[in-house]
């Protein structure tokens, strides 16, 4: 059985908060912000000025990741708006064999994507390891009509390939960009 470097958690926590500023830095890049920025949104919920400061990427704190087990499906909820000045919540509903199948094997962050649910596991390898999952798209942005920079996930169905060095890779669904 692999032992996981990091608790199930921690490693979750660590991917969210990485993609998000990712994706920040990407939009910000992107747009070219830093030299033309865009007006603060008119309407501002929160109180944090650099949520809604286009010019720079705002420091995003560590991810806060609540797990539950569920009867009903696996799924997650995630929204990040850093305007509040509040950590990320990631929120995943996991069935009961997650812990022991999934976190507890170390397989609970592949290639940089929380793994809610494993759908496939390929019996072929020894130990077993997962061949097709229920992951996340995190994505992020600049919302100059409302929030400022916030950002939001999508549950979607990624392959997993596995390359000679045993290193998983995402292959997310057609269409899917590649990046978290």
């Amino acid at each position: 059985m692999r032992k996981p470097q990091l608790s199930a958690r921690d490693a979750i926590a660590k991917a969210v908060t990485t993609a998000v500023r990712r994706s920040f830095a990407e939009d910000h890049e992107d747009f070219g912000f830093a030299h033309d920025p865009l007006p603060a949104p008119a309407f501002r919920a929160g109180s944090q000025v650099a949520g809604h400061d286009s010019s720079r990427v705002p420091v995003v704190p560590e991810a806060e990741v609540a797990i539950r087990q569920t009867d009903d499906g696996p799924g997650l909820f995630f929204s990040y708006k850093a305007e509040y000045g509040q950590p990320p919540l990631w929120q995943m509903s996991v069935r009961h064999h997650w812990q022991s199948e999934v976190a507890d094997a170390g397989w609970a962050v592949l290639d940089g994507r929380p793994v809610v649910d494993v759908l496939e596991w390929d019996e072929t390898a020894v130990p077993r390891r997962p061949a097709r999952v229920l992951t996340a798209k995190i994505w992020g942005e600049y919302d100059p009509s409302f929030h400022g920079w916030r950002s939001w996930a999508d549950t979607i169905t990624c392959r997993v390939d596995w390359t000679d060095t045993g290193h998983p890779v995402m292959t997310p669904p057609l269409g899917e960009p590649r990046s978290n």
